[in-house]
């Protein structure tokens, strides 16, 4: 299994990976690896939308500073956001049935539901597709992202946005003034309350490729919106059983100029 954490946009980082993981090609289409081998699969831990930060909108829309209430900002921010939309959607659809699962985020949700105002990181909010800012976002996408489950579970592994427990990925308003990832400061093991051995999860930004919580029995893995920095774990299940390896580039820092 491969599993990637949150991409946040981030086109060009996120196909870097399906490449080196083995996934994906250079015209992003699926390797043979991925099509032919039934016992190989890619989890893909939710957040496909919303840049991280004001210089990563930037970015994305080619502009020296990103605003989000110019309407021309706006709008080529959502347009590039769902071109990369149609591009995961079409190499999930040369796939067999379960062999790539994209797991539901709080930021795909917010972009799918017109109950929650915008979301905000840092000093950006984001105001894609929200009503009285941006435009809608188009049906068939957000008919593939409303179908996108909460959680997966495989050979006693559990794989999620937030967290182990249900609460963890339901993302109504109280998601937000609760702090549902608060769980991964505590000292007790969470995972005991859960029937799975051992859980992957993304949605809390670390450094350094991975993060440990539940006394050892889970893995924090949202490193991929940190600069050039990514990451993605590579899976083994056998008969010894879990073989875990982080792969990617961990750091990437300026430390003199």
């Amino acid at each position: 299994m491969v599993v990637v954490g949150d991409v946040h946009t981030q086109a060009a980082k996120f196909w870097r990976i399906l490449r080196e993981a083995g996934m994906a090609d250079d015209e992003h289409r699926p390797t043979e690896r991925l099509l032919a081998r039934e016992d190989t699969q890619l989890v893909l831990l939710g957040d496909l939308v919303h840049a991280k930060s004001r210089q990563r909108y930037a970015d994305l829309t080619n502009v020296r500073r990103y605003d989000e209430y110019n309407p021309r900002h706006l709008k080529v921010a959502e347009e590039q956001q769902e071109r990369f939309l149609r591009e995961v959607r079409e190499f999930q659809e040369a796939l067999p049935t379960a062999r790539m699962t994209i797991l539901m985020g709080n930021h795909d949700f917010n972009a799918v539901s017109d109950e929650q105002g915008p979301l905000r990181t840092d000093d950006v909010s984001h105001l894609e597709w929200k009503p009285g800012y941006g435009t809608a976002l188009a049906a068939d996408l957000r008919d593939w992202i409303a179908s996108w489950p909460s959680e997966l579970a495989i050979e006693g592994l559990h794989f999620a946005h937030v967290g182990p427990l249900p609460e963890h990925n339901t993302y109504d308003n109280a998601f937000y003034l609760e702090n549902r990832r608060r769980w991964i400061y505590e000292e007790e093991d969470v995972m005991a309350k859960t029937p799975h051995r051992l859980g992957v999860y993304g949605h809390t930004p670390v450094r350094g490729g991975v993060n440990i919580a539940s006394q050892g029995r889970a893995v924090l893995l949202d490193t991929n919106g940190h600069g050039e920095e990514y990451a993605y774990l590579d899976v083994t299940i056998d008969d010894d059983g879990y073989h875990l390896r982080m792969r990617g580039l961990f750091f990437d820092e300026l430390i003199a100029r």
